[in-house]
């Protein structure tokens, strides 16, 4: 078992879109009451989150897209984006408490009192300095990122949510503090539209952006074959002293808004050598946080598995949360994946 603090706040139910919006806390109190029924809390740490100040908000977000949400947030009408992200009463103390949790994590982590802590709650990365985008206010992900510069020199992030982690990128393109790698579907017309394999980063961040985009109907074989070639040894030689994985349960096969094929199996797997290589080069230093997912069922077992093998309790309890079966791609869908491969270790010298 590894020190394992999980970080809630019964806030963070504010965070639900109107309607029939996709984006709904069904996800995390699903994960949560898994946990529970498993006694999982007996060997992980729950802990509440400290609202931050909007000082720390700023270290990636301006003050006047901090007050247009203010604004938005008291008026509870209107969108804070094109159309994908709503506003609603509230929402800006709802966005808060869930950053707020992201920045628990880390805090857990530098007091060395926990090898590992999760925030389901979190993952927001499409969010932008000026900017909501794709459900997402606040971009935690950055945040915890450039925070977490202030004590350590290499930070890794690992997204495996089905969509580009594009805030991210955006707000951390020129920093050679954190290497950002980002495994989503891309497809034309697929938001956000980016991630292809040629957006390396600018400036003093060049090369240290890295993006895997996988065709539709990419399986557990073809997407372990891309992380095991292009995650696994990218991460060895960048040697990060801290992880942070954006678990997003949307790279799923029965997500209604992405047509990746990920099972719970791959899941697994990838969070597996993921946990593996914090303990290899991070001295087990991992921050787990959530992300997309709008199969609330797929994503609160992908999730709970994840946290179960995170935590150092995965047992045949969590393997009864398993998909019957693991996910084969095309042989078409694996030609592009090798050359995507092929691509990546030309661009990122991995030859």
């Amino acid at each position: 078992m590894h020190k394992t603090a999980f970080i809630w706040s019964d806030e963070y139910y504010n965070y639900s879109f109107p309607a029939d919006h996709p984006f709904k806390p069904l996800r995390e109190s699903m994960t949560k009451r898994i946990l529970e029924e498993r006694s999982a809390f007996h060997y992980i740490t729950l802990i509440e989150p400290e609202v931050i100040s909007e000082e720390i908000l700023q270290l990636v977000h301006s003050k006047e897209y901090i007050d247009f949400v203010k604004d938005k947030s008291a008026k509870g009408e209107g969108y804070l984006d094109e159309g994908d992200t709503p506003a609603f009463k509230g929402i800006y103390e709802a966005a808060l408490i869930r950053v707020s949790g992201s920045v628990k994590a880390l805090s857990v982590i530098l007091n060395d009192k926990y090898d590992h802590s999760i925030n389901i709650g979190g993952g927001f990365h499409h969010a932008k300095k000026n900017k909501a985008s794709g459900f997402c206010v606040f971009n935690d992900v950055a945040l915890i990122a450039k925070l977490g510069e202030r004590y350590f020199s290499k930070i890794a992030i690992v997204d495996i949510d089905g969509h580009h982690a594009d805030g991210t990128q955006e707000l951390l393109n020129d920093d050679e503090k954190v290497l950002k790698i980002s495994l989503h579907m891309f497809h034309p017309n697929f938001f956000p539209g980016s991630g292809n394999v040629n957006e390396i980063g600018y400036g003093k961040g060049r090369g240290y952006a890295v993006n895997i985009p996988l065709p539709p109907g990419t399986g557990d074989d073809g997407y372990l074959l891309a992380f095991d070639e292009i995650v696994v040894p990218i991460i060895e030689r960048y040697k990060p002293e801290l992880i942070i994985l954006v678990a997003g349960g949307d790279s799923h096969f029965n997500d209604p808004l992405v047509e990746l094929k990920l099972s719970t199996h791959g899941y697994l797997d990838v969070v597996t050598k993921v946990h593996n290589l914090a303990h290899k080069y991070s001295n087990g230093r991992l921050i787990m946080l959530g992300g997309g997912g709008y199969n609330y069922d797929a994503t609160a077992r992908v999730w709970s598995i994840s946290i179960a093998e995170i935590a150092g309790i995965y047992d045949v309890e969590y393997q009864s949360l398993h998909d019957p079966f693991s996910t084969k791609s095309s042989q078409f869908v694996m030609e592009k994946i090798r050359n995507t491969i092929n691509q990546l270790k030309k661009i990122h010298s991995l030859d």
